[in-house]
């Protein structure tokens, strides 16, 4: 297939990504005001605690082979069903012994976590059924193949917040529970369905291989994967650890909101990096920088007017309760914008397979936020938390910058209309935040900044209408 019909499918792709994840997210956003009435903010804050476990600890049992993929489908064209099943027997070995020796430790693991003996149960078989779904998922990305990954998202959407609402009925105390059913039954459900897939069709094979090919490049990046969800949950955690879980009920709302945005970011990434490597191989660099540009601009402009909604988002989803949260909500979005922004030098780094320096950059990032959180949660509270969070992202993006530019010695970029763009962002924050008690004010900013955005992009805007249009025919 031609770069050009390439470009056709990822825009195509990511049209029908963005469409998917936003359905997907609008039901969990729209039924939140439920589980945040039927759950007091303590069993709001115990579930988050889970999932943040779950984010922190996927990443050894997947191993992060869903990284290899895309260059998989490269390097071993026409034979990437084969691969992916290499690759989930490679989890499932890898699940099965870290599994068996959090059964052997069950009790201190529990009170590591800070979590019941049930709970860490639940979220063992949550990391078991897990890596299979994110195997498929992935590769579905690859293939360019949205129909497949518009009916995982769908199912685990849907599935999630019926089972959740179902159990949550039946349940009078440690309601938590139910919500933690929720997540864990539609996974398992997924993954079984995808184990007999790939056992109908052949596609599991041990494959030393491809096993060394997917090692050599995921591996190294455990500690980036790591030290992102350490950025992303460690706040959670840590403010459940020193203010409780009400506390960490409330910075999970706002969180929750705020990483709203992520699924515009997510779509545009899970359409980008498809072309991207396909671009780069190919030598493309002056498509790559061109629409960067644009990208980054959407990037700013989603994150303010997260921003600008915050207090009346923050009431509807939790109510008086988590009003407290909507002061979170500016610093926590500025920090998702520089990650949108950093994934930019991300993707560099993966292409090249230089995926030690992607680890080292991430790492450093992380142990700045835990230390941050550390000296500044128990003092400040989870406004710190999201303070340490958006100046943590900045340090992430900032550290790329320089491994890609200044050590790899690759300027693809527009840097410093990145920066600018950044800057310009931070202090449009700084006024919606400023014009929190003033509503007509806060939304007249939006509406206009809303207007000129539209204005200067004009020309992108509508060509991606008329994109949309012929990619629906």
């Amino acid at each position: 297939m031609t770069a050009e019909g390439n470009k056709q499918n990822a825009f195509k792709a990511g049209v029908w990504y963005t469409v998917s994840n936003i359905a997907a997210k609008a039901i969990l956003v729209l039924t939140t005001p439920i589980f945040t009435r039927m759950m007091s903010t303590e069993d709001y804050g115990m579930a988050s605690i889970f999932t943040s476990w779950y984010s922190l600890l996927v990443v050894f049992c997947s191993l992060n082979l869903t990284y290899s993929i895309g260059r998989a489908k490269i390097d071993f064209s026409g034979k990437l069903d084969e691969y992916v099943g290499a690759m989930q027997l490679l989890a499932l070995v890898n699940c099965l012994v870290l599994a068996g020796g959090a059964l052997l430790f069950l009790g201190p693991v529990s009170a590591i976590m800070g979590m019941e003996r049930p709970m860490v149960l639940l979220l063992i078989a949550y990391l078991m059924c897990a890596p299979t779904v994110l195997l498929y998922q992935s590769k579905y990305k690859y293939l360019y193949r949205y129909r497949e990954n518009i009916l995982i998202t769908a199912f685990i959407a849907v599935g999630s917040v019926a089972v959740s609402i179902m159990a949550l009925s039946c349940m009078r105390e440690n309601r938590y529970y139910g919500r933690i059913f929720g997540a864990v039954l539609p996974m398992a459900v997924l993954s079984l369905g995808f184990w007999f897939r790939s056992v109908k069709n052949r596609f599991l094979c041990f494959n030393r291989t491809y096993f060394l090919y997917g090692l050599t490049i995921s591996l190294p990046l455990i500690l980036n994967s790591v030290s992102l969800n350490i950025l992303a949950q460690s706040d959670r955690i840590m403010i459940s650890r020193f203010k409780g879980p009400a506390m960490a009920g409330i910075y999970t709302l706002a969180y929750q909101f705020a990483i709203l945005i992520s699924l515009f970011f997510d779509s545009v990434n899970q359409a980008w990096l498809p072309w991207f490597h396909d671009a780069f191989a190919a030598g493309e660099y002056k498509a790559i920088r061109e629409n960067v540009k644009p990208l980054v601009v959407f990037g700013g402009y989603i994150g303010l007017m997260c921003i600008a909604a915050a207090p009346e988002a923050i009431w509807i989803l939790g109510g008086n309760h988590y009003m407290e949260g909507r002061w979170v909500v500016a610093p926590i979005a500025l920090g998702l914008v520089c990650k949108f922004v950093f994934a930019n030098y991300e993707h560099i780094e993966l292409h090249l397979k230089k995926t030690g320096y992607i680890a080292m950059g991430t790492a450093m990032a992380a142990a700045l936020n835990l230390a941050l959180n550390w000296i500044f949660i128990p003092r400040y509270g989870f406004v710190a938390a999201g303070c340490t969070t958006c100046f943590s992202y900045f340090a992430l993006m900032t550290v790329h910058y320089f491994i890609t530019t200044k050590i790899m010695k690759i300027k693809l970029y527009h840097n410093r209309f990145m920066y600018l763009s950044l800057a310009g962002v931070c202090a449009g924050a700084g006024g919606f935040v400023c014009l929190y008690p003033y509503a007509a004010a806060r939304y007249g900013f939006a509406a206009l900044l809303t207007a000129v955005y539209g204005y200067r992009n004009r020309v992108l805007l509508l060509n991606i209408l008329r994109r949309k249009r012929k990619a629906d025919k």
